[in-house]
């Protein structure tokens, strides 16, 4: 017997992100009794403060876009207006949708919904403190999935006026005239993106000596070589120092390459990178035997085991990438494996996206990564300014690259280009079953279509390209 304040259950998920609630459905549809505890929203930031409300708004921005190149094709337009508020509120039914879906299938599944703040007290038991008193939930095993915050600069913190997370401006109701981004990562170009299109001047302060610094140059060239919002007001080796204020507006002070730089916004969003430290102090691990790796995440094998015998770890929590996709799968493991399936992280290909104008998707190994693992390299590219597909849909931006060792075998893929977070996957599906170039060329594709553009960078790759240059 328990107390009635104690729930006891197979598996307890804290964090119900997309590791969350995917471990949690995994290992109820394994048999197991599963409780899922969340402090704010079931859907986490992915759902609610993060990838869905963005690309929302960036779809949304992309049509201020395609409206001006619509004369292009004979289609004549008056003056187009936009009702912002409008658009978030679009935006929130979006997400509430989403969030409902999840709920839906949370209950159809009969896991146990625990809302408050989890704490360890020992390795089979969580206290979580909620509005009225505590609860108890002991378990067998448990799966930390608490996900990440935005993090803080010194002297550009949250609570400051004109200073927002990469979270907060997502619910700005109005489109500022002019925004500062703090960070030049994709969360950051993401931002000039969606807001760049819907009228603001953004500029971007990055730190290092180029922004995107997780992609190639060559993709950043391509991007930068589309469209002048990638180009204008972006300053590299710059530090960003604090915030002043000029009549109320906030400036952001820059060290630039050894000189300041004042610039007055009405905005400034920091987007530096994403934070662990804070949901995983809250959980007082120090009650059990779980170790946290030298960057401060938590130490987990492929099967999403950490070091105490009861306890995995996935999404955010286990470190980068902090990719959705990855806590997806991730937290399908750690159901399974909880649930006693024989269940394990292929880690090799893991693709990431980038929803800026043109889009950006890699997976598997750079040019330049393929050269230094391998005695000879093939490359093939294609420009999507060939590709039936995106001339007509008037998006022949971008490029199509393949990368494959010198017997054939596929090593990597980058599209720079419209649709490329949709074309990625097939190119994923390729590394992940060990295709060959001469797989992807032999395999017919539909015409028109934009993964069309592999078969014919592949053909390219050895010297018979079809429609290339």
């Amino acid at each position: 017997m328990v107390p009635d304040d104690t729930l006891a259950v197979d598996l307890a998920v804290v964090g119900a992100g997309p590791g969350g609630y995917t471990a949690a459905i995994r290992g109820a549809q394994r048999g197991l009794d599963v409780a899922l505890i969340e402090r704010e929203t079931v859907g986490g930031v992915c759902v609610n403060h993060g990838c869905i409300p963005a690309k929302a708004l960036i779809h949304a921005a992309g049509f201020q876009r395609d409206i001006q190149g619509w004369n292009d094709i004979g289609i004549t337009t008056g003056e187009v207006g936009v009702d912002f508020e409008a658009v978030q509120a679009w935006k929130r039914a979006v997400v509430e949708q989403l969030g409902d879906d999840i709920r839906d299938s949370l209950s159809a599944h009969d896991v146990t919904h625990v809302a408050g703040t989890a704490r360890f007290r020992d390795s089979t038991t969580l206290v979580v403190e909620g509005d009225g008193a505590d609860r108890t939930v002991t378990f067998d095993d448990a799966v930390v999935a608490t996900g990440s915050q935005p993090m803080e600069l010194p002297g550009l913190e949250f609570d400051r006026d004109g200073v927002v997370s990469s979270r907060e401006v997502l619910q700005l109701e109005t489109v500022p005239d002019d925004i500062v981004v703090v960070g030049g990562g994709y969360i950051g170009m993401e931002a000039v993106t969606k807001f760049a299109k819907f009228g603001a001047a953004v500029r971007v302060v990055e730190a290092r000596d180029r922004v995107l610094g997780m992609f190639e140059r060559e993709v950043v060239d391509a991007i930068q070589e589309t469209s002048e919002m990638y180009t204008d007001g972006i300053y590299t080796s710059a530090l960003a120092q604090g915030v002043e204020y000029e009549d109320g507006d906030p400036v952001l002070v820059v060290d630039h390459d050894g000189e300041t730089l004042r610039l007055r916004t009405d905005c400034i969003v920091v987007a530096a990178g994403r934070d662990t430290t804070a949901s995983l102090d809250r959980l007082a691990l120090e009650h059990t035997d779980v170790e946290l790796t030298d960057d401060g995440f938590v130490r987990t094998d492929d099967r999403m085991r950490t070091t105490d015998d009861h306890i995995f770890a996935v999404g955010d929590a286990a470190g980068e990438p902090f990719l959705a996709h990855v806590a997806y799968r991730e937290g399908k493991v750690a159901g399974a494996v909880a649930a006693g399936d024989d269940a394990s992280l292929d880690a090799d290909y893991l693709p990431a996206v980038m929803y800026t104008d043109p889009e950006v998707a890699v997976v598997g190994l750079s040019e330049a990564e393929a050269r230094r693992a391998h005695e000879t390299v093939r490359v093939g590219r294609v420009p999507f300014s060939t590709s039936g597909r995106a001339l007509t849909a008037n998006k022949p931006a971008g490029y199509a690259k393949v990368v494959a060792a010198g017997d054939g075998t596929l090593l990597g893929v980058q599209v720079v280009g419209a649709r490329a977070s949709d074309t990625i996957a097939e190119a994923t599906l390729a590394l992940e079953l060990g295709a060959t170039l001469e797989d992807i060329r032999t395999t017919v594709h539909a015409h028109p279509t934009f993964p069309e553009a592999l078969v014919d960078a592949a053909d390219d790759a050895v010297g018979e390209s079809i429609h290339s240059p």
